[in-house]
């Protein structure tokens, strides 16, 4: 019996050290600042390309470099001051930052299903047309995790 290819899909893991907080209408620990080492899945299924490979895994690499020991803020909470600095005005704050410390994800919020689809997204950018499926998942803890998977 000969085997014949079905489908084909690359796995990435990998870990970044973030902080964050979320605004939300009700009382929570999350509003104050705090950090996460998170864990990031990428699975991308599609056929190979003139390369050979289905996506590269440095462009997965340098998603990572961006994100890693960065604050995470929602671009609704963000104005750039007169030396560059990224300033973020949300529950209560006033923060500043150098612009290079500071993530701005272009969502209303900076959740674990939100940081997913922005990685996602991110992908999908540098996706060729051999790509059919992203699926991103975010381990915020041990326990915890949000998913998102795009699809042509």
């Amino acid at each position: 019996m000969k085997f014949k290819i079905t489908e084909r899909k690359i796995g990435w893991h990998k870990e970044f050290d973030s902080s964050h907080f979320l605004v939300l209408p009700y009382e929570s620990k999350c509003l104050r600042i705090h950090g996460h080492t998170y864990n990031v899945d990428v699975e991308v299924w599609g056929e190979l390309n003139e390369n050979g490979m289905i996506f590269d895994f440095n462009h997965l690499s340098n998603l990572i470099k961006l994100l890693d020991h960065k604050m995470l803020v929602s671009e609704d909470w963000v104005s750039i001051n007169g030396e560059g600095n990224v300033v973020v005005e949300e529950n209560g704050k006033h923060l500043e930052f150098p612009r290079d410390e500071v993530v701005i994800l272009n969502k209303p919020n900076v959740t674990a299903e939100l940081i997913a689809e922005w990685f996602a997204e991110r992908i999908a950018e540098k996706a060729g047309q051999n790509i059919k499926k992203i699926k991103v998942k975010i381990w915020e803890d041990p326990r915890s995790y949000a998913e998102i998977t795009l699809e042509r």
